[in-house]
């Protein structure tokens, strides 16, 4: 940071590349510093504040050079920068989606010796100052799940108590949970590395009992369209495709009519 600030500071245009999701160093993880015992944070603080406000100062975090090429005053860097998953410029920090977080991790910032939530800001003074989710790619229940349902996302949130938010995240790609969680042959279970520990995670029960759960608790409640198309479509027939499709077109803003032959609709 002091060699970004003295650079930028005659003038330079300088590109300060952090390998986390903020600055500071190891020196923001000390509570002293040696021999005079200073608080480290007191000290770090001011700097922080200062490269972030640097007209000249450009921060690329959660970043990694990948090659330097060229010479003396012509170089070109390539560097790969990784996504935080959140808008740093529409944070506010506020911490509201860490406090809801159902996921929970251990803390590099503080050695693996307390945990944080999957959404994050690595400290208080943390600067940018916007949080950012830790994602480990996908996982094998979902990828093995023939509708690719988050099936880890609406365990986790089953664990948290949040039944509405897990139909909810459910929903957002088969619109029956209930209905999977009775007939579904769950290869999703057969792809859960939670078996090299002990045993699969029943995740299709866990989906019909968070339907039941959501139903009994008056919370399964149908979600607004996104939008008003004022278009009318007609869907042939009540299977679960029709349905499906009368569903997802109706939360688009369109106004979809079933026709079905049989009495009851579902076949």
């Amino acid at each position: 940071m002091q060699s970004a600030l003295d650079l930028a500071n005659s003038g330079f245009k300088v590109y300060l590349v952090e390998d986390t999701t903020s600055i500071g160093g190891r020196m923001s993880q000390l509570d002293k510093t040696f021999p005079t015992n200073d608080c480290a944070m007191c000290m770090v603080s001011p700097k922080l504040i200062e490269v972030s406000k640097h007209i000249n100062i450009e921060l690329i975090s959660n970043a990694q050079v990948e090659s330097v090429e060229g010479n003396e005053g012509d170089f070109r860097v390539k560097v790969l920068k990784r996504p935080r998953y959140i808008d740093v410029k529409k944070c506010t920090s506020c911490g509201d989606c860490a406090e809801v977080c159902p996921v929970t991790l251990s803390s590099e910032f503080e050695q693996g010796l307390a945990t944080r939530k999957a959404t994050y800001r690595r400290y208080p003074q943390a600067i940018p100052s916007a949080f950012s989710i830790s994602k480990r790619g996908t996982s094998p229940c979902k990828i093995a799940c023939p509708a690719h349902i988050s099936a880890q996302g609406y365990v986790a949130l089953i664990a948290a108590g949040k039944y509405k938010e897990a139909v909810d995240l459910i929903r957002e790609e088969a619109p029956f949970p209930g209905v999977l969680g009775r007939v579904c042959t769950h290869p999703c279970e057969v792809k859960c590395t939670r078996s090299k520990v002990e045993q699969s995670v029943s995740i299709c029960r866990l989906k019909r009992f968070v339907s039941d759960a959501a139903r009994e608790g008056g919370q399964d409640v149908a979600p607004k369209p996104l939008d008003s198309k004022n278009k009318k479509v007609a869907i042939v027939g009540s299977g679960p495709a029709g349905l499906t499709a009368a569903y997802y077109l109706a939360l688009w803003g369109y106004q979809p009519t079933v026709f079905e032959a049989l009495p009851v609709a579902g076949a």
